[in-house]
């Protein structure tokens, strides 16, 4: 069962640096140095997440786990990893773009130098699966 949780709400705006979000589970705040890309709540198997996508950074080497899934209490449950496999060169991969809710999910959006693609989270395992191109 995949459902938006209008329990929690999240008080954030594009541009912010400071993501908060309150429900059931109190009040929690994350403080960010450069604004987040996306935010977004959902409630999946009677369990509320919360999902940050960091701002992207796109130099070289730079890290691509920008993206993180909380508990609706603010404790982190995984930070997400693009697959390698989506391109030839896993050093082309950049990162996550952003997200945006799909069926009650996180659609998420990867960036790589070769173009982008889209996936969903196994909520098992914090792996990105079922990618595809996204445009």
């Amino acid at each position: 069962m995949t459902e938006e949780d209008p329990d929690v709400v999240i008080t954030w705006t594009q541009g912010d640096t400071t993501v908060r979000w309150s429900g059931p589970a109190g009040t929690v705040e994350k403080s960010y140095e450069l604004p987040p890309q996306g935010v977004m709540a959902w409630r999946e198997y009677d369990k509320t997440m919360v999902l940050v996508v960091e701002a992207l950074d796109t130099t070289p080497s730079s890290p691509t786990d920008n993206a993180v899934v909380y508990w609706a209490d603010g404790s982190e449950r995984f930070r997400l990893h693009p697959p390698n496999d989506l391109v030839w060169n896993p050093n082309s991969v950049e990162g996550f773009y952003d997200a945006f809710p799909q069926d009650g999910r996180p659609l998420m959006i990867m960036a790589t130098r070769a173009g982008d693609f889209h996936g969903r989270i196994d909520l098992e395992t914090g792996e990105i699966v079922d990618t595809n191109i996204w445009r």
